[in-house]
């Protein structure tokens, strides 16, 4: 039996069967809109469908934290298995989530003093938090103890990198991530911004302004190669909204460019996909 069980949020971009094969468990975040609250992956489960839903909305739908609640009910029922429980949480630049799984931990110290719960702040998200995500589940299931899990959660974080192209500014300015006047700016030019989020930063942070599609995609891919290189084996993760076939020439591209020792292909969440918008298309990767 594992001696660490692993937790993450949504917003954490894994493929599902590998979700499943290491039994990581995940805290919904929240979706709210026309009066009813949905849980992102469970009750709207994929970006199409929380988009068909928004078509009959009044108001763009707002977001929130799962509450702590949430994160304290998870933590019993895993205190029945292991003792040991190490969260890994979106970064706490975007998202509370961070804090509500702290105020559990802290919630439950009386309640489970035997149990050890660490929470990690992953100062990232989506596709590179999932790379986090799934190399501490594997170290779990190779038997290593929490301190060894998080010594491996660390060494992700120090060099995890994620850049993403955006086909629309639109729903980053609904959404309140973007004032309109950039945004109008942007869509003036038909710009297809390249975002990253750094780990030191732990936030968004736009990194080139191309003007189409093509080649905002050209552009990516040289700077990853300029981040990673193309010889050293390097672990990515392809990941889009809404548009799978481009996602998998995206795929495809990166087998043929690079040394990949892993190359998974994922949809953000319906959440993640809310505030985006579809059509957006990105690379997480790190080396090692």
């Amino acid at each position: 039996m594992k001696k660490v069980a692993i937790v993450t949020d949504s917003t954490a971009s894994i493929p599902e069967e590998l979700v499943k094969q290491y039994g990581i468990q995940r805290v919904s975040l929240l979706v709210h809109m026309n009066g009813k609250t949905y849980k992102d992956r469970i009750d709207v489960k994929t970006p199409d469908e929380l988009f068909q839903l928004m078509k009959q909305a009044s108001k763009f739908p707002t977001t929130s934290t799962p509450p702590p609640g949430e994160y304290a009910e998870l933590y019993r029922r895993l205190s029945r298995k292991v003792n040991n429980i190490f969260t890994v949480a979106i970064s706490s630049e975007l998202s509370a989530s961070f804090k509500s799984a702290i105020q559990a931990k802290e919630m439950l110290e009386s309640e489970l003093p035997d149990i050890n719960i660490e929470v990690f702040d992953s100062r990232t998200s989506v596709g590179a938090l999932g790379l986090m995500v799934l190399a501490a589940a594997r170290a779990a299931a190779l038997g290593q103890d929490m301190a060894g899990v998080v010594n491996v959660a660390e060494d992700i974080r120090s060099k995890v990198d994620m850049l993403c192209v955006f086909d629309t500014m639109s729903y980053l300015v609904k959404s309140g991530r973007l004032s309109k006047a950039v945004g109008l700016a942007g869509s003036m030019l038909s710009m297809k911004p390249i975002s990253g989020i750094s780990t030191s930063l732990g936030k968004p942070l736009v990194v080139a302004r191309p003007r189409t599609k093509k080649k905002a995609l050209q552009v990516l891919l040289e700077m990853v190669k300029e981040r990673v290189g193309t010889t050293s084996p390097v672990h990515i993760m392809v990941e889009h909204t809404c548009v799978p076939e481009e996602a998998e020439r995206l795929e495809q591209i990166v087998l043929d460019q690079f040394n990949c020792a892993e190359v998974l292909l994922c949809e953000y969440s319906p959440l993640s996909s809310l505030i985006v918008g579809p059509g957006l298309l990105g690379l997480d990767f790190y080396q090692g």
